[in-house]
């Protein structure tokens, strides 16, 4: 801006010298406005860019909050179903064992069983032995 010193002349500044100033004024302030007018216009546009930006990232955080909650549900699931399974296989392992008990059981009966028999087997065999020993004897 143009100092604020107009030449005086006898009864004042001349109408020329003050239409100059003030052309000289109107010049440097219509060049102001269009330097700000041009700023405001960068900056509209770089305001432009961030809301984007912001709006982008914004969905991106949506998205990703979306994914974690889709990815903590399908963990959460995955876990009760380990649990279940584990449940299941703790379940079926008593099972088997209370059948695993039972046959052993049911041999060990069966060995006492066949021990019975073989002891009866033996005295039968003895009585047999002797009798033929005694019929053989009679004989002789």
């Amino acid at each position: 801006m143009e100092d604020n010193n107009l030449p005086k002349g006898i009864f004042g500044p001349s109408k020329k010298d003050v239409e100059t100033y003030v052309a000289s004024i109107k010049s440097s302030y219509e060049k102001e406005l269009l330097e700000q007018t041009k700023q405001l216009q960068e900056m509209k546009i770089e305001n432009a860019k961030l809301n984007d930006k912001i709006n982008s990232l914004m969905n991106e955080k949506k998205e990703l909050e979306a994914s974690k909650a889709s990815i903590s549900d399908v963990l959460i699931k995955a876990e009760e179903q380990a649990k279940q399974i584990i449940e299941d296989a703790r379940i079926e392992k008593e099972k088997e064992m209370q059948e695993v008990e039972s046959l052993i059981e049911k041999q060990k009966e069966k060995l006492i069983d066949a021990k019975i028999e073989l002891a009866m087997l033996k005295d039968k065999a003895k009585e047999i032995i002797e009798k033929f020993s005694d019929d053989i004897g009679k004989l002789q």
